[in-house]
């Protein structure tokens, strides 16, 4: 097998601090792989009827063999990955699955509960949404990552806050607020259907547990049930590389939303298992076997 090439797309060429993609570019190395940062703010495409000409830092982008999606708006994401052979995650699945609304459509594992939801406009009453989860519950974004766009709704006035900020048009998931779970949760690191490495995180001060936001991290165990979750989740999405996220229950977990681009460091730290290799392996694999 020939030295592959690589790129990750992401928001710049120099992501700065960024631990994901240099411990990707580093096992990548590891593996005789020439792995790429493409920023799309670094990036311009000319269309034409002939097909499209790709531009980075003044060179044209002719072809890669694989490229890792870390970047989730817009038609760059869906255009670049044409010059690609393989794309991980594909682009479709990467297209839907960012979208916590159709997570909750797609995705069934009997080894989870599924919070009550509701997709609303923020034209939806507050007494309305109180009378069907209780005066507290959670208001979502709908491709929000890292802890953003995600809000404890307690009171009318809160609910007034997020229609005022983000304009009454604007789409949200609401889901009934876990109390057992509040300031703490768990993500399974799951490479097509194998759960590889799992983390506790935990937050003081903040209903959300996201490493992004400050929370900490420990190793989870893998049970029985969290490989079938991992199982369940590949059936449904066919996503190659997945964070999922779940909220702790009295009986069952409870689905929170999986992340199409999960982060590395937190679950590297609280583990110690080498997941960037592990997903590169995977991509070797993938063309080793052609």
């Amino acid at each position: 097998m020939a030295n592959l090439t690589g790129w990750i797309l992401e928001k710049y060429n120099h992501m700065e601090g960024a631990y994901t993609c240099h411990r990707l570019q580093e096992e990548g190395k590891a593996l005789g792989m020439d792995v790429r940062i493409l920023g799309v703010h670094d990036t311009q495409i000319l269309p034409g009827s002939a097909g499209v000409t790709v531009r980075n830092g003044g060179e044209e982008l002719t072809s890669a063999d694989f490229i890792l999606l870390r970047y989730k708006w817009g038609r760059m994401r869906e255009t670049i990955p044409q010059l690609a052979k393989r794309c991980y995650n594909s682009v479709k699945a990467f297209g839907r699955y960012v979208n916590k609304y159709e997570q909750l459509r797609n995705i069934h594992s009997r080894e989870a509960l599924m919070p009550h939801s509701l997709l609303v406009t923020a034209q939806y009453p507050y007494g309305a949404a109180a009378e069907e989860f209780g005066t507290v519950f959670v208001a979502k974004g709908l491709e929000s990552s890292m802890g953003q766009e995600i809000f404890l709704v307690r009171t009318q006035e809160a609910w007034e806050t997020l229609r005022k900020e983000y304009g009454p048009e604007r789409e949200w998931l609401l889901q009934e607020f876990i109390a057992e779970s509040s300031g703490r949760d768990m993500r399974i690191y799951s490479i097509r259907g194998k759960a590889v490495a799992g983390m506790v995180r935990e937050s003081e001060g903040d209903f959300r547990a996201n490493v992004a936001l400050g929370a900490r991290v420990s190793t989870l165990e893998i049970t029985p049930q969290m490989e079938k979750i991992c199982k369940d989740v590949y059936i449904s999405t066919g996503l190659d590389f997945v964070g999922i996220d779940l909220l702790f229950g009295e009986e069952k977990p409870y689905f929170c939303e999986v992340n199409v681009m999960p982060g590395l460091e937190g679950i590297e730290q609280a583990t110690g298992v080498n997941v960037a290799g592990m997903v590169m392996g995977t991509i070797a694999s993938d063309f080793a076997e052609k």
